[in-house]
């Protein structure tokens, strides 16, 4: 009988715990985190071999690209990949050589700023069935950190 009246009463105070309760505000003012700079990101640019181009405050220039992707029209055991050796210089003359592999990100630091230069693209896409490809572009952009 005793466990018959205490059950309920159980229940009870096990809702009564699970209350919802009030937040108590805190005497200290909440300050904001500082909103998140968004990235200073050019639009990708096309590069060929050895004509400058301005993108920002940099000058790049393609070196070199490397293209062993498997062939559009070809079944490879290997996907294989693409890079660019490009150079990079600053307004002051100051230049630095990166190998850039497709679709990775390369940070270069430049005096005070930092740049984050990636490669997007290679073009165009091999392909065995092709006599006459193209000259390879490569396209990259770049971000001020």
């Amino acid at each position: 009988m005793k466990r018959q009246r205490l059950f309920p009463l159980l229940i009870v105070f096990l809702l009564l715990g699970c209350a919802r309760t009030k937040q108590v505000a805190s005497q200290e003012p909440q300050i904001p985190p500082p909103p998140l700079q968004p990235l200073q990101q050019s639009p990708p640019v096309a590069l060929s071999w050895q004509k400058p181009i301005a993108v920002g405050s940099l000058t790049v220039t393609l070196q070199k690209i490397e293209d062993s992707r498997c062939p559009k029209d070809v079944l490879c055991i290997w996907a294989g990949r693409a890079a660019a050796d490009v150079q990079l210089q600053d307004s002051s003359g100051t230049s630095i050589s990166k190998t850039l592999a497709l679709g990775s990100m390369v940070t270069v630091p430049f005096g005070s700023k930092t740049y984050r230069v990636t490669l997007r693209e290679v073009t165009p896409y091999p392909m065995i069935s092709d006599l006459h490809p193209a000259e390879k572009e490569a396209f990259i952009s770049v971000s001020v950190l």
